[in-house]
């Protein structure tokens, strides 16, 4: 009897141990690039090009790769950003200037990146340049969708 608690307790022990080493087990090769790209060069770059005169592009941009549950909030907050944007006469374009992506986990990946914006609004006819900072989540679990954008900066 005394064998078979020790088998138990070992076996359990065991998987205790090595369960967290499975569920955080080293990223695959590529998948950094893969995040990337996905988030920075692909979305934070589409959600910074805009042209108040034909909203539709930066709108796919916006809610593209998004997981259904973002994509709801994405879609609500646009309808709202179409009020300011139209009569500002807001154009800008984006360009990907810089990325920091770590994987943080349960293949999940987070990217901070760095969008230099070229931009002109009717308050500000003069070409200005700004970096926009985006922060977004991705899953690779769910084919790479990203499941958050923006969120709390401050938040790791």
């Amino acid at each position: 009897m005394l064998s078979r608690v020790t088998a138990a307790l070992t076996s359990t022990a065991a998987v205790a141990v090595l369960a967290p080493a499975v569920t955080h087990a080293a990223p695959a090769p590529g998948d950094e690039a893969t995040a990337r790209r996905i988030a920075c060069e692909q979305y934070a770059v589409g959600a910074a090009t805009i042209d108040y005169r034909n909203l539709a592009p930066w709108r796919a941009n916006l809610v593209r790769g998004t997981s259904p549950e973002l994509r709801a909030k994405l879609e609500s907050s646009a309808d709202a950003m179409n009020q300011t944007l139209q009569p500002l006469r807001w154009v800008s374009t984006g360009r990907l200037a810089g990325a920091e992506v770590r994987h943080v986990g349960n293949d999940v990946w987070k990217a901070r990146c760095f969008v230099a914006v070229r931009g002109t609004n009717a308050q500000a006819p003069q070409s200005r340049d700004v970096v926009t900072v985006y922060d977004v989540t991705l899953d690779k679990k769910r084919n790479w969708q990203i499941i958050d954008a923006g969120g709390d900066p401050t938040r790791k």
